[in-house]
């Protein structure tokens, strides 16, 4: 009977000393943990059974650029303005001339502005109508020999009517002078008149168109013909 109890005390001492070891190995794992997984850092532990976690990966949208401001118009104050003293241009001499000479031209000849007047006959009203005047040279001297050539109205171009300044005495006492030149139309009337001067058959002055008008007292168109070079 003996040897059974003391076998059971063994058996018994030998089961507390086994938990005693089973419980220091227990504690022991759990001080030491040499079975923990390493985590690397920033990583996310998974359990066995957990779903992989989708990745999200940020889209970069571009950032619209700022409205350009536009520019404003930044009002100045106007400065009132200085108000200059008006200079009067100084005066240069002049030598005289001889105020007959005209401004020179393309053409030889530069023709006078027309004047309507009566006649100098004193003739009957409707019963003359004409062209007259003198021809001057450039220092303003009467000038024979120039032809003054007039066509218009009842004068058809091919027949035109044709004078040498100076060439009548009559005419030149009429006119004031030599150099004096008459062109007889006929009847006065409302028609256009021209009037040019010819030298060595080559025209040297503008053609000047006159109207002519039915009117007693301008039934005479007095002109004048000076060479300005």
């Amino acid at each position: 009977m003996m040897n059974r109890d003391q076998l059971y005390n063994q058996l018994a001492l030998l089961s507390l000393i086994l938990t005693v070891a089973l419980v220091a190995c227990y504690l022991l794992i759990f001080l030491i943990k040499p079975f923990k997984p390493s985590t690397a850092p920033g990583a996310i532990a998974q359990g066995p059974t957990a779903a992989p976690t989708p990745t999200l990966v940020s889209t970069w949208t571009p950032t619209p650029a700022p409205p350009t401001p536009t520019p404003r118009a930044t009002f100045t104050p106007s400065k009132p303005a200085t108000v200059r003293p008006t200079l009067a241009p100084s005066v240069s001499p002049t030598p005289t001339i001889n105020p007959l000479i005209p401004t020179r031209s393309p053409y030889k000849y530069t023709a006078s502005q027309p004047i309507l007047v009566p006649d100098k006959y004193g003739a009957a009203c409707g019963n003359w109508g004409g062209i007259g005047g003198q021809v001057f040279n450039i220092d303003g001297s009467p000038l024979k020999g120039i032809s003054v050539v007039g066509w218009g109205g009842p004068v058809a171009e091919q027949n035109k009517l044709v004078f040498v300044s100076g060439s009548q005495n009559r005419i030149n006492k009429f006119y004031g002078g030599d150099g004096a030149y008459e062109l007889y139309i006929g009847a006065p009337g409302n028609f256009d008149f021209n009037v040019v001067v010819y030298e060595n058959s080559q025209m040297v002055s503008p053609v000047v168109k006159i109207r002519m008008v039915d009117d007693c007292a301008r039934d005479l168109v007095l002109i004048n013909f000076q060479r300005n070079h």
